[in-house]
């Protein structure tokens, strides 16, 4: 057998010492890059199709979005930008447990209003190329809005898919210090089930990631590895 000379000693303590300050600081930057930087989300309902489909995974840009940081942090963020025709994740006015990701339809101060499906702000129609309808049927609270004032520092938020999406033609505004992040890029799209509960149970967890090793490579879009989201 032999024994560790006192020269040996340290410098394997001093590797040992490395090894777990390397580790330290990558999870330190993981977390600090996923809480505050760039977060792995999934939207698991067909609202914002075709930008985003059930089973897209991208990355959220959360910088200097409010809704990331203690209440006491939040009037010394710089003040994100916020356009119309964005693409946003926020806590649901109807349940805070709950993130949504809608597209930016209506502006602070601004008047909309849905005439048959057509939106209008400030009297003018409003060009969107991004939505689709899928419903023949026209329905009187989903196709039509009276007119009304965005209120300041809210927003009027919708889905792409016109004819499937709960937004803010049913729940209202969404408050600007709400907004979580701005998806990015798409890393990995998976044919999900457009119908998940967005309060799985352990056995509904079970059986997704039963479903995912079972048919990683049939039913992984590849062709959207990589795309932006917008």
């Amino acid at each position: 057998m032999r024994f560790l000379s006192r020269r040996e000693r340290p410098v394997q303590k001093s590797r040992i010492r490395e090894s777990l300050e390397t580790l330290a600081s990558t999870v330190l930057f993981v977390w600090l890059f996923t809480n505050h930087v760039a977060q792995a989300t999934e939207v698991p309902t067909e609202s914002m199709k075709p930008a985003i489909l059930p089973g897209d995974h991208f990355f959220l840009d959360k910088v200097a979005f409010p809704a990331n940081y203690p209440e006491a942090v939040q009037k010394y963020l710089p003040l994100r930008s916020v356009a119309r025709g964005d693409i946003l994740a926020f806590w649901s006015p109807q349940d805070r447990e709950i993130r949504l990701v809608k597209r930016v339809i209506g502006l602070p101060g601004e008047t909309l209003e849905i005439r048959d499906r057509q939106v209008f702000i400030n009297g003018r129609p409003l060009d969107e190329p991004y939505k689709v309808h899928v419903d023949s049927n026209a329905l009187e609270q989903r196709d039509n809005l009276a007119a009304v004032k965005i209120p300041e520092n809210q927003y009027f938020m919708m889905g792409d898919n016109r004819d499937n999406s709960n937004d803010s033609r049913f729940w209202g505004f969404a408050r600007r210090e709400d907004f979580i992040g701005k998806p990015t890029f798409v890393y990995w799209s998976f044919e999900a089930d457009p119908n998940a509960s967005p309060h799985p149970t352990l056995e509904d967890r079970v059986r997704r990631l039963a479903s995912v090793a079972g048919h990683f490579f049939s039913k992984t879009r590849w062709l959207r590895t990589g795309s932006l989201v917008r």
